[in-house]
């Protein structure tokens, strides 16, 4: 489309003299073409400006740079976000409708719209909403609820019962709906609890590739509407996630953990099972927590602990080794003077 286009639909203003030229995508400041307009608000990147060869960039203040053309908006990220949007071509299918290698139960039901890619199945009484794409080889076992215009990327496995909200996105890899991880312990072996509760999804979900979300005990597992999971995250069963979280590759959740909404947790945090943690917290990337974490409070470290005495506990340790060494000496000078002394 013309730049112009774009800047109206950007709700921007253009300073630079080519409205007219063409714009064929997106890209980053350091590699954007001369048809590609590019994103700049970090100060980090300020001195791939003087060589970007953009024809034009997004940002909110005005900038000096190589490119002959600046995009002003007021939140310069969300219209990077939006540009992206404009030029995607993220699709999980490139077929449509019905493909023929697809296998669909007579008594699935398929809204208006739906693709099915090659060699996926869909079971017994699933209902697909309109306008959603199942990726070809995935799974979905019987009584699967599919809102509307989900993507369902190849290779997702979406167990039997689980519910999906409207314009949820899973990637592939990912495991909807599998056994929690539960046993009786016995002198026999460990003994089996059946898992027959199921996964609720909410609206604009989003899962990473590779994830595991358990099914419950009883009653369901819930990820609520537009939160985020990212890659090789595992739920376990009967956990509650609110609304509007954040969750970074390798976070894990141990069972019946109820978070609030708006909770972020950094890469690799480790939360323990049948604790409660409350809305806007912050869990730091590889917290280890063990306890319920009251509102809106940012833990690190393991175990886990308000962030500003974890950062205490950090420093008090960089200093042991030379505190460690001041003692010895001490002690040295102490028993050489005991001994003078006798």
């Amino acid at each position: 489309m013309k730049l112009s286009t774009l800047v109206e639909k950007l709700g921007g203003h253009l300073e630079g003299p080519d409205a007219d030229e063409q714009v064929s995508g997106v890209s980053t400041i350091q590699d954007a073409r001369s048809d590609q307009v590019c994103y700049y608000g970090n100060p980090l990147y300020k001195h791939h400006l003087k060589e970007t060869k953009a024809l034009a960039v997004i940002t909110a203040f005005r900038i000096e740079s190589s490119s002959r053309n600046t995009i002003l908006v007021d939140k310069a990220y969300h219209a990077f976000r939006k540009a992206l949007i404009i030029f995607s071509k993220t699709i999980a299918s490139g077929f449509d409708g019905v493909h023929p290698s697809a296998v669909v139960h007579p008594e699935a039901f398929l809204a208006s719209d739906v693709s099915v890619g090659p060699n996926a199945v869909v079971d017994t009484e699933v209902v697909i909403g309109r306008g959603s794409l199942i990726g070809a080889g995935t799974i979905i076992a019987p009584g699967v609820r599919i809102g509307d215009e989900c993507v369902i990327h190849p290779g997702v496995v979406i167990y039997h019962a689980s519910v999906l909200g409207d314009r949820v996105i899973i990637h592939s890899g990912t495991v909807i709906g599998s056994d929690g991880f539960g046993f009786v312990p016995d002198p026999d072996g460990h003994l089996k609890v059946p898992q027959n509760g199921n996964v609720v999804i909410g609206d604009d979900v989003e899962i990473g590739a590779g994830c595991t979300i358990d099914r419950a005990v009883v009653g369901s597992t819930v990820i609520g509407n537009n939160t985020k999971l990212d890659n090789l995250i595992h739920i376990a069963h009967n956990v509650t996630i609110g609304s509007g979280c954040l969750l970074a590759a390798q976070t894990g959740i141990a069972g019946s953990t109820s978070v609030g909404s708006g909770v972020v947790f950094g890469g690799q945090a480790g939360i323990t099972g049948h604790i409660t943690i409350g809305d806007g917290a912050v869990i730091a990337a590889q917290a280890g927590v063990s306890r319920d974490i009251p509102a809106g409070v940012t833990v690190s470290g393991y175990p886990a602990r308000p962030h500003g005495s974890s950062l205490r506990m950090s420093a008090a340790l960089a200093d042991l080794p030379d505190f460690r060494r001041k003692v010895i000496e001490f002690m040295r000078n102490f028993n050489s003077t005991e001994e003078d002394n006798r």
